[in-house]
């Protein structure tokens, strides 16, 4: 799988990234400053240009790795999809319903993939947490808990132009940090069915949100709440904004059993011995052998789209494509109406809308 990256800034880790996956290889980097695309092709080892129109007509081209700012998104994804290529976009897929569904929409037209990449899945102990709920250990879900915290200054709002600070342009908190929780809680409980939330901004001077809390449905009757802000100061090692770390944490519980993951920690209660929590399941104790849910995720996106790739038929468990592309855009899009009618949404009347 011949990849170009498109995004020389958090682009430049993603180039590693396809180095590390074992069926990729990366063949090009594009960016708008034809200095830092020469710079960071010399280090990843690649081609470099500023031309996305001759990227996307190379042949050798298989998947173009869109990790430009969210507003460029559907353009680039659309081009490449008309181009033939298949498409990883880095999260969150579109700034609206209605972007997502071209992006979509093309990517099938051409028989391409659109994959959204949501790095929490291919997290060791997020995996650990999705495989102990999907092997049935605890039981039905009856309800989860999803957080995303972390403190931003005013500095990171007021930077690049400002599109951090517009809901518009991919800002705010729901669209910007906590599409991380949303997607999570969609790989732990499957689809919405609809959602109540309250948002408001408090700590900062921009026009989006940067606390939102809510309580949401699926429509396998389970039960959860969701919480994402960038006015949490913590003493969490710092990521590449400063200000303190990001708690990344999700708990859920069933009738069997409960699970907690936060960063690299896992908690894994179920009715059985609790010692047996840490040894593999088999398919007399869950009714699902461990062939059916792989005891590893693959290393990173670039590899989950090799495989499937290579293997039209295999079944992954962490790869975000096709539909599922839309699903974490429906249920943003459900968080802020309902934030702003001061009512319960259904994800069927975002869809409808």
């Amino acid at each position: 799988m011949r990849v170009a990256i498109v995004g020389t800034a958090f682009g430049e880790s993603r180039c590693r990234m396809v180095s590390e996956a074992p069926g990729a290889t990366l063949v090009a980097v594009c960016g708008r400053d034809a200095g830092r695309a020469a710079e960071v092709a010399a280090r990843q080892g690649c081609q470099a240009t500023t031309d996305l129109a001759a990227l996307l007509a190379r042949p050798d081209v298989d998947v173009v790795g869109v990790y430009s700012g969210t507003e460029a998104h559907t353009a680039i994804a659309v081009a490449a999809a008309r181009a033939g290529k298949h498409v990883i976009v880095s999260k969150p897929t579109a700034v609206s319903v209605a972007d997502g569904r071209e992006m979509l929409s093309t990517a099938e037209r051409a028989g391409v993939r659109l994959v959204v990449e949501f790095d929490t899945r291919y997290l060791a102990g997020a995996y650990q947490v999705y495989r102990a709920i999907a092997q049935g250990r605890l039981g039905s879900l009856i309800q989860g808990d999803y957080v995303n915290k972390t403190y931003r200054d005013q500095s990171y709002y007021d930077s690049d132009g400002g599109w951090r600070a517009r809901a518009e342009s991919g800002g705010g908190c729901v669209l910007n940090q906590g599409v991380h929780a949303v997607d999570h809680l969609l790989w732990y409980q499957g689809e919405v069915e609809g959602v109540f939330a309250l948002s408001g901004t408090f700590a900062h001077q921009i026009p989006a949100e940067d606390a939102a809390s809510a309580v949401l449905r699926f429509r396998n009757g389970s039960l959860a709440t969701f919480t994402a802000t960038t006015t949490f100061r913590s003493d969490l090692p710092a990521g590449r904004y400063g200000g303190g770390g990001t708690l990344k944490r999700a708990q859920v519980h069933g009738g069997d059993g409960s699970a907690t993951v936060s960063g690299a920690e896992v908690d894994i209660v179920t009715a059985a011995d609790a010692a047996a929590v840490i040894a593999a399941v088999t398919a007399t104790e869950s009714g699902v052998s461990a062939v059916d849910v792989p005891e590893r995720p693959p290393i990173n996106v670039f590899d989950d789209l090799a495989q499937t790739l290579a293997d039209p038929a295999r079944r992954s468990h962490t790869l975000v494509s096709g539909q599922d592309a839309l699903q974490s855009v429906y249920v943003c899009a459900a968080l802020r109406q309902s934030a702003a009618s001061r009512r319960y949404v259904t994800i069927d009347e975002v869809r409808a809308g």
